[in-house]
């Protein structure tokens, strides 16, 4: 029995949905935690000469924007999406993590991209590989870990063998 196949068809699914109460909190107390956090890095900054510019990892040009936010506050329309999010929605904001994580490529070469489960919730990791294969990659399943993280892993599709078609 593959890897592949030993998932069962709950694995693949979308994830269960988040506490409205829980995302509730963290949309409106987020803006109490971040001005001060704010304030912390970019003191760091200061003190670290880190505010000399550049590009995230040299390629800015390249990398598309998610229109529903990224990064540690969670946008309206990222709440929005948790609460009430329709599984095209859900394709969409998964559409945007995916080429996003593509075009900053893997940490570490040879290392896997992976998708936290905010990116993916509502289509589960069936649907980011169905996403994932036009654009060249596919879901590493033996990797993907349904732990407290819930990340996908993914990993460049081999390419097809010209003995392998007929």
């Amino acid at each position: 029995m593959s890897a592949e196949s030993s998932t069962t068809a709950a694995e693949r699914g979308p994830l269960p949905p988040r506490s409205g109460w829980g995302l509730r909190c963290q949309f409106f107390l987020q803006w109490l935690y971040l001005p001060p956090v704010l304030l912390c890095v970019f003191a760091a900054s200061l003190f670290s000469g880190a505010g000399a510019g550049g590009s995230l990892r040299g390629r800015g040009a390249e990398i598309p924007e998610d229109p529903f936010g990224d990064g540690l506050p969670l946008s309206r329309r990222q709440y929005r999406l948790e609460l009430r999010g329709s599984r095209e929605e859900w394709r969409v904001r998964a559409g945007f993590a995916l080429r996003r994580a593509i075009a900053l490529g893997p940490s570490a070469p040879g290392e896997p991209l992976f998708l936290p489960a905010c990116a993916y919730r509502g289509l589960g990791p069936e649907g980011v590989h169905e996403l994932a294969v036009p654009l060249g990659w596919r879901v590493d399943w033996p990797r993907t870990r349904y732990g407290p993280g819930k990340a996908v892993y993914l990993s460049p599709a081999e390419p097809s063998s010209p003995s392998s078609r007929t």
